[in-house]
């Protein structure tokens, strides 16, 4: 009897463990808000984000060689999902840009984009100064020029800034007045070195001991020694100019700046005639021809602090009232 009651029981248990088996058991549906693919067009195909859903990261590798300014990338969603604002071009220096999706439920759901330069490194600068000597630079002077591995040639990829002792930065501007800006690669003591040239001191930076700092896109380095910058000799624009007696006219200069204007002065029937100087910035001044001046044509000539006197190679035309 007691076998039979065993029987009878495990048959009970084997069928309710097979209804129990028939029963479907629900899974959780996919969020339907995702970005599921992230790709950036280049000149020999395709770069893929990395989509991390657990930090919500895109991370996007983009070898130096490209040489890219901003990226255009193409993104697919989840279906039926759309992003919150229409896909733009992004600076590969960004480190702010996010993407959010939302789906046709209205659920949201938000991705950083993450772009890492696959730059050679470290930065390596060389020197300007040593330990012992400092190199000057005049405010205004326009030939500075910073050299290292850069490993590229586009000059808007490159920033040099003098750093004041606060940290902050005064970037040295690529000017034309001594020939086009441009970076030239030479191998220097047996190194592939990058020079940039003519690079211009703010006009209106102040004198003192400055850190000297290159960028190269996402690359930062220093060098050792700082260098110092001073007055230097003051240059003036070429700008002959013809005025009246008793008028004024004005000067200027695009390189080093203006700094103890002592004199502006021509030379009449073999004597020293001063043209007064009425007012003078670091990049301007306004000079006065006498009323009783004779008209003629005369070449000026300036005299600045201790500096050799500069004998402009222009002229200064005066006319009757």
């Amino acid at each position: 009897m007691k076998n039979k009651l065993t029987q009878l029981l495990c048959i009970v248990l084997t069928v309710a463990t097979l209804a129990a088996c028939k029963k479907t058991i629900g899974l959780e549906p996919l969020p339907a808000n995702k970005i599921t693919e992230f790709k950036v067009a280049v000149s020999d195909g395709n770069i893929f984000g990395a989509i991390d859903e657990t930090d919500k990261t895109i991370t996007l590798y983009l070898p130096y060689y490209y040489e890219l300014d901003v990226i255009e990338p193409v993104i697919k969603l989840s279906a039926g999902a759309k992003l919150s604002e229409t896909p733009a071009p992004v600076a590969v220096l960004d480190t702010k840009k996010t993407y959010t999706v939302i789906a046709a439920d209205q659920s949201t759901s938000s991705y950083k984009l993450v772009i890492k330069l696959n730059q050679i490194s470290p930065l390596v600068l060389t020197e300007l100064s040593t330990a012992t000597i400092a190199t000057t630079m005049a405010v205004g002077a326009y030939d500075v020029r910073v050299q290292g591995n850069f490993n590229i040639a586009d000059v808007k990829k490159i920033k040099a800034y003098l750093v004041d002792k606060a940290d902050k930065e005064y970037e040295l501007t690529p000017s034309t007045a001594l020939g086009t800006t441009a970076v030239s690669v030479a191998m220097i003591g047996g190194i592939k070195t990058y020079t940039y040239s003519y690079l211009q001191v703010p006009q209106t930076l102040d004198t003192g001991s400055y850190k000297v700092r290159v960028k190269v896109q996402a690359l930062t380095a220093e060098m050792k020694y700082p260098v110092k910058v001073v007055y230097g000799r003051p240059g003036i624009n070429y700008g002959p100019v013809t005025v009246k007696q008793g008028e004024t006219f004005k000067i200027a200069t695009g390189g080093v700046v203006f700094n103890d204007f002592k004199e502006f002065y021509i030379t009449v029937n073999g004597q020293k005639t001063i043209l007064p100087i009425i007012s003078f910035t670091r990049t301007e001044a306004t000079i006065r021809i006498p009323d009783s001046l004779p008209p003629g044509t005369y070449t000026p000539t300036a005299a600045f602090g201790t500096w050799p006197l500069l004998t402009l190679n222009w002229s200064v035309t005066v006319t009757s009232k």
